[in-house]
């Protein structure tokens, strides 16, 4: 069950960065082209309303994700785990509140946690990738160096939060700009 879990997870990331790359060449494309600005507000557009959910979803699958490694699978997290843990959780509840009630004016509160997030993912990464620039507090307990999981070539635990970090902090953004969500309440 778990080397399903792995791939199923792997595989939305691969998904996630496939997507991510190209709405960022779309974006790119759009400062120089008329026909991309059309197709770049085409996917706002689309979107439009779904972020804050979008999000919750990003923010309850990583959450399930991790603590099926960790209670299920048995896969102890490292002190750099639990500082991605202390960013994510909160987000499932707040996001909730969030999409399910319009709060658009909450968005920049959340924006914060999920970048620190994003930036404990990319260090815990580093430190998977190059072991010897691990501190010492890392190397009490549980090595934060300690790769779980490999697939792909480059996706670990690390880079499936990384991911999720990123996907979240994309769509408050987007959230945080449009204007189907109310300042009003």
């Amino acid at each position: 069950m778990t080397d399903f879990v792995v791939t199923f997870l792997a595989l939305l990331a691969v998904l996630v960065h496939a997507a991510l790359a190209l709405l960022l060449l779309l974006a790119g494309a759009s400062l120089a082209s008329g026909r991309a600005r059309v197709a770049l507000a085409a996917v706002r557009a689309h979107l439009a309303g779904l972020e804050l959910p979008l999000a919750w979803t990003v923010a309850l699958v990583a959450t399930s994700g991790s603590l099926y490694f960790s209670e299920v699978a048995g896969f102890v997290p490292c002190r750099l785990c639990w500082y991605q843990r202390y960013a994510m959780y909160p987000l499932v509840a707040l996001l909730a509140l969030a999409a399910f009630r319009r709060l658009r004016p909450w968005v920049p509160f959340f924006l914060p946690v999920s970048l620190v997030g994003l930036a404990v993912s990319v260090h815990h990464h580093y430190i998977e990738r190059y072991p010897e620039s691990e501190s010492a507090s890392c190397k009490s307990g549980i090595p934060c160096s300690t790769r779980w999981i490999w697939e792909f070539d480059y996706i670990s635990i690390p880079v499936l939060a990384g991911t999720a970090f990123a996907l979240i902090s994309i769509l408050l953004v987007a959230a945080w700009r449009s204007p189907v969500y109310s300042t009003a309440e």
